[in-house]
């Protein structure tokens, strides 16, 4: 009598999850859908402009993809340009400042609600932007409302891939032939769009903008590294799928047992998300400023990080550091630096 009713509350059980995850996912598209705007814009020719706005959802603490959008802006704030960063979710002033200060010490341009500047624009107390920015996918539909602005995308990662295949995968890929000025973070973005995408609007690429000095570099006896009894390795860690967060401690955990056979301790220090996120093998450091990590960079023995699609700031920071990195290749580390520059392991790897 017992199995059965155990196969009911688990056939139940599973049902009610499956269940709750359909309602979840349908109540973000509905908020998805509303606001999207399918349309193929034609932006007209651009004379001299003088201010510059960049979309973004909403601004988030130890955020490398915001950083890269504070740090551009800084510098169009030093060629002469007004710039200002739009966020479109509900955030305090106090809060915007604060997030962006905690990315970029120092960063320059004004923070503002997305919402108030679009109404104080058509309302005729502020003129539009010069130049408008998206910077996710979810914000193309947002900077199409300035009729008058010349209309940009500063794509910092081919974001189709953060889905799997579907509607919202289907809707990311559709935003880069919807006819905006595409600016490309690194090559490897442009080069996925011209392949999987039909474009119809100019496609550029700039660098990516991290900061060498900030990272003074370390001399590490690496003859020595073959007699450590304790190995230190700085681990980037996020919940994103495109940085392994689960596969990354399962790997390093078997390694740990290995070590440890021949004599060896693993010590395995996580960052980039909250202490409270969990990974075996490991401690989490947390967030951590600048200062903190060129410090973590330099009182280790090793860095390791997963860039499965665009590549991250942190193997630039950690070579600066001059860190040894461990690397996949199955990812795109190896379009931006030469295959021996890095360890690289693989996906299907134990260890």
């Amino acid at each position: 009598m017992l199995e059965p009713t155990i196969r009911e509350i688990k056939r139940h059980t599973l049902g009610a999850i499956h269940s709750a995850e359909s309602i979840a996912e349908r109540m973000q598209m509905d908020r998805l859908i509303e606001g999207y705007d399918p349309r193929v814009i034609k932006n007209k020719p651009l004379k001299d402009p003088k201010t510059i706005a960049f979309v973004i959802p909403r601004l988030v603490r130890f955020h490398g993809g915001q950083t890269s959008i504070l740090r551009l802006g800084t510098v169009l704030e030093k060629l002469g340009y007004e710039v200002s960063y739009l966020i479109y979710k509900k955030q305090s002033l106090e809060e915007m400042k604060l997030c962006a200060e905690s990315n970029l010490s120092g960063y320059l341009g004004e923070c503002d609600s997305f919402d108030s500047r679009l109404r104080a624009t058509r309302k005729g107390l502020k003129t539009a932007p010069d130049v408008i920015v998206a910077t996710s996918w979810d914000t193309v539909s947002k900077v199409k409302l300035f009729d008058k602005s010349y209309k940009m995308y500063f794509v910092q990662d081919y974001e189709p891939y953060f889905y799997k295949f579907g509607e919202q995968f289907l809707m990311a890929k559709n935003t880069y032939e919807q006819g905006l000025h595409m600016v490309s973070l690194g090559g490897w973005n442009r080069e996925m769009i011209l392949k999987d995408c039909k474009v119809v609007s100019p496609i550029d690429v700039v660098s990516f903008p991290y900061e060498k000095s900030e990272y003074p570099e370390v001399k590490h006896d690496f003859a020595s590294y073959a007699k450590k009894k304790t190995i230190r390795i700085a681990v980037y860690v996020k919940y994103y799928g495109k940085r392994l967060p689960n596969l990354i401690p399962y790997m390093l955990e078997n390694t740990k047992k290995k070590f440890e056979r021949q004599g060896i301790e693993l010590k395995v220090l996580y960052f980039g998300e909250p202490k409270v996120f969990r990974s075996k093998a490991g401690t989490n450091l947390g967030h951590l400023t600048k200062p903190e990590l060129a410090k973590l960079y330099a009182s280790v023995d090793f860095g390791m990080v997963a860039s499965m699609s665009n590549i991250s700031l942190v193997p630039y920071e950690m070579h600066a550091a001059g860190l040894p990195v461990i690397e996949f290749a199955d990812g795109t580390y190896t379009y931006f630096f030469g295959e021996d520059s890095a360890l690289l392991t693989r996906v299907g790897e134990r260890d």
